[in-house]
């Protein structure tokens, strides 16, 4: 093999490497493309659930639940005030009297159970209500985040309340989530207006 054939080969075989490193390089190294800027908005889910038609309408039947197991109660109780008025006129140690202590007693127990109870249905059925609402507004959230091409939602935090102790206002301190930002980033009326529109036109009470 003369020299000029060796040179020609050792330059395709150097020409072959070159571009076969190019090749691997640019397959390996990621797009010069910036990505895209993220768009970041507040929300204050607490004014949302204050002025949410639905959550005061719930809340609306819960106190009526709440008002009848009180006069419930105090039906007994006046049934209990009655018994004891009766009692008075019976001479203690009785037959008579004993059966009428008997018979308040139960009637004690049983009024105390029930107001056990009553609170204790009335209260899983708020924290029911509350967790299901809760989801329906992150729900709407995401759905006008969505729609307005917004990557992340904040809660915004209210306004620091001078509680006169400097242990409560570092504990709010330590508890924001957001510092600063513009008004402009606020969607809590637009989600608000959302939940209100879409409650109005289900017809549910």
């Amino acid at each position: 093999m003369n020299k000029s054939r060796i040179a020609l080969l050792v330059a395709a075989c150097v020409l072959g490497g070159t571009l076969m490193l190019r090749n691997s390089l640019g397959q390996s190294q990621p797009s010069s493309a910036p990505p895209a800027a993220a768009r970041i908005a507040v929300c204050d889910i607490q004014e949302i659930f204050v002025n949410y038609e639905r959550a005061k309408d719930l809340l609306s039947k819960l106190n009526d639940e709440r008002q009848a197991a009180e006069a419930e109660s105090d039906k007994r109780g006046k049934a209990m005030d009655a018994l004891h008025t009766e009692m008075s006129a019976l001479k203690a140690g009785s037959p008579e009297y004993d059966s009428r202590m008997a018979q308040l007693e139960r009637m004690a127990v049983d009024r105390k159970v029930e107001i056990q109870y009553q609170e204790g249905v009335l209260q899983r059925k708020h924290r029911a209500l509350t967790l299901e609402m809760y989801k329906e507004v992150t729900a709407m959230i995401s759905t006008v985040a969505g729609a307005e091409g917004i990557h992340l939602v904040l809660q915004r935090d209210k306004e620091l309340l001078d509680t006169g102790e400097t242990a409560d206002v570092l504990a709010q301190i330590r508890d924001r989530k957001v510092l600063h930002c513009d008004d402009s980033m606020d969607i809590t009326q637009t989600v608000l207006a959302r939940l209100n529109e879409a409650y109005r036109s289900s017809g549910a009470k």
